[in-house]
Protein backbone atom coordinates (compact mmCIF):
# COMPACT_ATOMS: atom_id res chain seq x y z
CA UNK A 1 0.00 0.00 0.00
CA UNK A 2 1.41 3.41 -1.02
CA UNK A 3 1.85 6.50 1.05
CA UNK A 4 -1.46 8.14 2.01
CA UNK A 5 -2.02 11.65 0.71
CA UNK A 6 -3.84 13.97 3.10
CA UNK A 7 -5.25 17.38 2.21
CA UNK A 8 -5.90 19.95 4.93
CA UNK A 9 -7.96 23.06 4.26
CA UNK A 10 -6.99 25.81 6.67
CA UNK A 11 -3.59 26.89 7.96
CA UNK A 12 -4.53 27.93 11.46
CA UNK A 13 -3.41 26.07 14.61
CA UNK A 14 -5.93 23.24 14.09
CA UNK A 15 -4.86 22.66 10.51
CA UNK A 16 -1.16 22.81 11.32
CA UNK A 17 -1.56 20.41 14.24
CA UNK A 18 -3.49 18.01 12.02
CA UNK A 19 -0.68 18.26 9.46
CA UNK A 20 1.96 17.49 12.06
CA UNK A 21 0.04 14.48 13.36
CA UNK A 22 -0.61 13.08 9.88
CA UNK A 23 2.99 13.60 8.75
CA UNK A 24 4.24 11.87 11.90
CA UNK A 25 2.24 8.80 10.77
CA UNK A 26 4.00 8.80 7.42
CA UNK A 27 1.38 10.56 5.30
CA UNK A 28 2.14 13.01 2.50
CA UNK A 29 0.43 16.19 3.67
CA UNK A 30 -0.59 19.32 1.78
CA UNK A 31 -2.03 22.31 3.69
CA UNK A 32 -4.07 24.89 1.76
CA UNK A 33 -4.79 28.40 2.99
CA UNK A 34 -6.53 31.26 1.19
CA UNK A 35 -4.39 33.94 2.81
CA UNK A 36 -0.85 34.99 1.78
CA UNK A 37 0.54 33.39 4.96
CA UNK A 38 -0.72 30.83 7.48
CA UNK A 39 -1.63 31.42 11.11
CA UNK A 40 -2.84 34.99 10.71
CA UNK A 41 -5.50 34.91 13.41
CA UNK A 42 -3.10 33.00 15.65
CA UNK A 43 -0.57 35.82 15.28
CA UNK A 44 -3.22 38.44 15.97
CA UNK A 45 -4.29 36.63 19.14
CA UNK A 46 -0.68 36.55 20.28
CA UNK A 47 -0.21 40.31 20.06
CA UNK A 48 -1.66 40.83 23.53
CA UNK A 49 -0.05 37.74 25.08
CA UNK A 50 -0.60 34.23 23.76
CA UNK A 51 -2.65 32.22 26.25
CA UNK A 52 -2.01 28.63 25.12
CA UNK A 53 -3.65 26.66 27.95
CA UNK A 54 -4.33 26.70 31.69
CA UNK A 55 -2.05 25.56 34.48
CA UNK A 56 -4.88 24.04 36.52
CA UNK A 57 -5.65 20.40 37.21
CA UNK A 58 -6.82 18.47 34.18
CA UNK A 59 -10.29 17.86 35.60
CA UNK A 60 -10.85 21.62 35.81
CA UNK A 61 -9.56 22.13 32.28
CA UNK A 62 -12.00 19.51 31.01
CA UNK A 63 -14.86 21.51 32.50
CA UNK A 64 -14.08 24.68 30.56
CA UNK A 65 -15.69 23.67 27.27
CA UNK A 66 -19.39 23.87 28.06
CA UNK A 67 -21.73 21.88 25.85
CA UNK A 68 -18.81 20.92 23.57
CA UNK A 69 -17.00 19.26 26.46
CA UNK A 70 -18.46 15.79 25.95
CA UNK A 71 -17.19 15.69 22.36
CA UNK A 72 -13.77 17.06 23.33
CA UNK A 73 -12.98 15.03 26.44
CA UNK A 74 -11.21 12.19 24.61
CA UNK A 75 -8.98 14.66 22.73
CA UNK A 76 -8.26 16.64 25.89
CA UNK A 77 -7.35 13.48 27.77
CA UNK A 78 -4.98 12.44 24.98
CA UNK A 79 -3.30 15.85 24.78
CA UNK A 80 -3.74 17.76 28.03
CA UNK A 81 -2.29 21.05 29.21
CA UNK A 82 0.95 19.45 30.38
CA UNK A 83 1.40 17.73 27.01
CA UNK A 84 0.85 21.04 25.22
CA UNK A 85 3.57 22.68 27.31
CA UNK A 86 5.92 19.78 26.51
CA UNK A 87 5.10 20.23 22.83
CA UNK A 88 6.02 23.93 23.07
CA UNK A 89 9.27 23.01 24.82
CA UNK A 90 10.06 20.67 21.93
CA UNK A 91 9.87 23.70 19.64
CA UNK A 92 12.26 25.60 21.92
CA UNK A 93 9.48 27.73 23.41
CA UNK A 94 9.53 28.05 27.20
CA UNK A 95 6.23 28.63 28.96
CA UNK A 96 5.12 29.89 32.37
CA UNK A 97 1.97 29.99 34.48
CA UNK A 98 0.77 33.56 35.05
CA UNK A 99 -0.97 34.93 38.12
CA UNK A 100 -4.34 34.16 36.48
CA UNK A 101 -3.42 30.47 36.17
CA UNK A 102 -3.12 30.79 32.39
CA UNK A 103 -0.06 29.52 30.54
CA UNK A 104 1.90 31.81 28.23
CA UNK A 105 5.13 31.58 26.22
CA UNK A 106 7.92 33.45 28.04
CA UNK A 107 8.31 35.65 24.98
CA UNK A 108 4.57 36.49 25.21
CA UNK A 109 4.27 36.39 21.42
CA UNK A 110 2.93 33.94 18.87
CA UNK A 111 5.45 34.63 16.11
CA UNK A 112 8.46 32.72 17.56
CA UNK A 113 6.29 29.68 18.19
CA UNK A 114 4.80 29.80 14.70
CA UNK A 115 8.22 30.13 13.05
CA UNK A 116 9.58 27.13 14.95
CA UNK A 117 6.43 25.14 14.17
CA UNK A 118 6.61 25.84 10.45
CA UNK A 119 10.28 24.83 10.43
CA UNK A 120 9.37 21.50 12.02
CA UNK A 121 6.57 20.93 9.49
CA UNK A 122 8.99 21.63 6.64
CA UNK A 123 11.36 19.04 8.08
CA UNK A 124 8.48 16.54 8.12
CA UNK A 125 7.87 17.19 4.44
CA UNK A 126 4.57 19.03 4.88
CA UNK A 127 3.75 21.16 1.84
CA UNK A 128 1.98 24.47 2.52
CA UNK A 129 0.21 26.24 -0.33
CA UNK A 130 -0.90 29.78 0.41
CA UNK A 131 -3.30 31.85 -1.72
CA UNK A 132 -5.18 28.62 -2.49
CA UNK A 133 -8.81 29.45 -1.72
CA UNK A 134 -11.07 26.43 -1.47
CA UNK A 135 -14.18 26.80 -3.65
CA UNK A 136 -16.11 23.57 -3.02
CA UNK A 137 -16.27 20.09 -4.49
CA UNK A 138 -16.38 18.46 -7.92
CA UNK A 139 -17.37 14.86 -7.22
CA UNK A 140 -14.60 13.66 -4.87
CA UNK A 141 -12.16 16.39 -5.88
CA UNK A 142 -11.46 19.60 -4.00
CA UNK A 143 -11.94 22.66 -6.19
CA UNK A 144 -9.94 25.84 -5.70
CA UNK A 145 -10.36 29.29 -7.19
CA UNK A 146 -8.92 29.48 -10.67
CA UNK A 147 -10.30 26.05 -11.60
CA UNK A 148 -7.58 24.02 -9.87
CA UNK A 149 -8.59 20.61 -8.57
CA UNK A 150 -6.92 18.17 -6.18
CA UNK A 151 -7.86 14.70 -4.92
CA UNK A 152 -6.68 13.11 -1.66
CA UNK A 153 -7.13 9.88 0.25
CA UNK A 154 -8.57 11.92 3.11
CA UNK A 155 -9.32 15.58 3.73
CA UNK A 156 -9.31 17.50 7.01
CA UNK A 157 -11.39 20.68 7.12
CA UNK A 158 -9.89 23.14 9.62
CA UNK A 159 -11.80 26.15 8.40
CA UNK A 160 -12.46 28.34 11.41
CA UNK A 161 -15.78 30.05 11.93
CA UNK A 162 -17.09 33.45 10.88
CA UNK A 163 -15.28 35.53 13.48
CA UNK A 164 -12.70 37.45 11.46
CA UNK A 165 -13.13 37.54 7.65
CA UNK A 166 -10.12 39.83 7.16
CA UNK A 167 -7.88 37.12 8.60
CA UNK A 168 -9.53 34.25 6.77
CA UNK A 169 -12.42 33.14 9.01
CA UNK A 170 -15.31 34.05 6.70
CA UNK A 171 -17.50 30.89 6.82
CA UNK A 172 -17.78 30.82 3.02
CA UNK A 173 -17.56 27.03 3.23
CA UNK A 174 -20.96 26.54 4.92
CA UNK A 175 -23.11 26.06 1.77
CA UNK A 176 -20.69 23.52 0.26
CA UNK A 177 -21.01 21.27 3.30
CA UNK A 178 -24.77 21.78 3.54
CA UNK A 179 -25.10 20.71 -0.11
CA UNK A 180 -23.48 17.42 0.93
CA UNK A 181 -25.94 16.89 3.75
CA UNK A 182 -23.65 18.03 6.57
CA UNK A 183 -25.57 19.65 9.42
CA UNK A 184 -24.00 23.01 10.24
CA UNK A 185 -25.10 24.78 13.41
CA UNK A 186 -25.86 28.48 13.03
CA UNK A 187 -23.02 30.72 14.12
CA UNK A 188 -23.56 32.58 17.38
CA UNK A 189 -21.43 35.19 19.17
CA UNK A 190 -18.83 33.80 21.59
CA UNK A 191 -15.74 35.17 23.36
CA UNK A 192 -17.36 38.58 23.35
CA UNK A 193 -17.62 41.67 25.50
CA UNK A 194 -20.92 42.98 26.84
CA UNK A 195 -22.52 46.39 27.09
CA UNK A 196 -23.30 47.77 30.54
CA UNK A 197 -25.32 50.93 31.16
CA UNK A 198 -22.70 52.66 33.29
CA UNK A 199 -23.40 56.10 34.67
CA UNK A 200 -21.44 58.84 32.86
CA UNK A 201 -19.40 59.44 36.03
CA UNK A 202 -18.47 55.76 36.37
CA UNK A 203 -17.59 55.39 32.70
CA UNK A 204 -15.45 58.51 32.71
CA UNK A 205 -13.57 57.53 35.85
CA UNK A 206 -13.06 53.81 35.38
CA UNK A 207 -12.96 53.12 31.63
CA UNK A 208 -9.78 51.15 30.94
CA UNK A 209 -9.35 49.98 34.54
CA UNK A 210 -8.67 46.26 35.08
CA UNK A 211 -10.61 44.22 37.64
CA UNK A 212 -8.15 41.54 38.78
CA UNK A 213 -8.21 38.31 40.78
CA UNK A 214 -11.99 37.92 40.91
CA UNK A 215 -14.13 34.83 40.42
CA UNK A 216 -17.27 34.21 38.40
CA UNK A 217 -19.01 30.82 38.44
CA UNK A 218 -15.93 29.12 39.83
CA UNK A 219 -13.54 30.63 37.25
CA UNK A 220 -10.87 33.05 38.48
CA UNK A 221 -9.45 35.73 36.22
CA UNK A 222 -9.69 39.37 35.31
CA UNK A 223 -11.49 41.71 32.95
CA UNK A 224 -11.48 45.35 31.93
CA UNK A 225 -14.08 48.05 32.44
CA UNK A 226 -14.64 49.90 29.17
CA UNK A 227 -16.61 53.03 28.40
CA UNK A 228 -19.41 50.91 27.04
CA UNK A 229 -19.24 47.79 29.25
CA UNK A 230 -16.90 44.92 30.12
CA UNK A 231 -14.49 42.70 28.23
CA UNK A 232 -11.53 40.46 28.92
CA UNK A 233 -10.65 36.85 29.62
CA UNK A 234 -13.00 36.29 32.56
CA UNK A 235 -15.92 37.78 30.63
CA UNK A 236 -15.08 35.73 27.55
CA UNK A 237 -15.14 32.57 29.67
CA UNK A 238 -18.70 33.43 30.70
CA UNK A 239 -19.85 34.80 27.35
CA UNK A 240 -21.74 31.73 26.15
CA UNK A 241 -23.84 31.57 29.33
CA UNK A 242 -24.45 35.33 29.28
CA UNK A 243 -25.37 35.18 25.59
CA UNK A 244 -27.86 32.38 26.21
CA UNK A 245 -29.45 34.29 29.09
CA UNK A 246 -29.82 37.39 26.94
CA UNK A 247 -31.43 35.40 24.13
CA UNK A 248 -33.85 33.66 26.48
CA UNK A 249 -34.90 36.49 28.78
CA UNK A 250 -33.43 39.72 27.44
CA UNK A 251 -31.25 40.19 30.52
CA UNK A 252 -28.10 38.62 31.93
CA UNK A 253 -26.21 38.95 35.22
CA UNK A 254 -22.52 38.31 35.87
CA UNK A 255 -22.09 37.57 39.57
CA UNK A 256 -18.58 38.28 40.82
CA UNK A 257 -16.74 37.27 43.96
CA UNK A 258 -14.40 40.23 44.42
CA UNK A 259 -12.50 38.55 47.26
CA UNK A 260 -12.35 34.85 46.37
CA UNK A 261 -11.22 32.58 49.13
CA UNK A 262 -12.39 34.80 52.00
CA UNK A 263 -15.52 34.46 54.07
CA UNK A 264 -17.68 37.43 55.04
CA UNK A 265 -16.29 37.13 58.57
CA UNK A 266 -12.70 37.22 57.33
CA UNK A 267 -13.41 40.21 55.11
CA UNK A 268 -15.07 42.08 57.98
CA UNK A 269 -12.00 41.40 60.10
CA UNK A 270 -9.64 42.67 57.39
CA UNK A 271 -11.70 45.82 56.87
CA UNK A 272 -11.88 46.40 60.62
CA UNK A 273 -8.09 46.57 60.80
CA UNK A 274 -7.96 49.67 58.63
CA UNK A 275 -7.40 53.08 60.27
CA UNK A 276 -10.65 54.80 61.14
CA UNK A 277 -9.32 58.11 59.78
CA UNK A 278 -8.70 56.62 56.31
CA UNK A 279 -11.17 57.43 53.57
CA UNK A 280 -13.88 54.91 52.85
CA UNK A 281 -12.37 54.05 49.46
CA UNK A 282 -8.90 53.52 50.97
CA UNK A 283 -10.31 51.30 53.70
CA UNK A 284 -12.03 49.17 51.08
CA UNK A 285 -8.98 49.03 48.83
CA UNK A 286 -6.49 48.14 51.55
CA UNK A 287 -8.84 45.82 53.39
CA UNK A 288 -9.71 43.95 50.25
CA UNK A 289 -6.02 43.57 49.46
CA UNK A 290 -5.04 42.45 52.97
CA UNK A 291 -4.33 38.73 53.19
CA UNK A 292 -2.39 38.74 56.47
Amino acid sequence: MGQSRIGIIGGGPAGLMAAEAAAAQGAKVVVFDAMPTVGRKFLMAGKSGLNITHGEEHALLRGRFGVAGERLHAALDAFDGAALREWCAGLGIETFVGSSGRVFPKQMKASPLLRAWLARLAEQGVEIRTRWRWAGFASDDLVFEGGKQERFDAVVLALGGASWPRLGSDASWVPWLQERGVLVSAFRPANIGFEVDWSPVFAERYAGEPVKAVTANGVTGEFVVTRWGIEGSLVYAQSAALRDALEQSGAAALTLDLVPGRTVERLAKDLGRQPAKASFSNRLRKGRGSMA
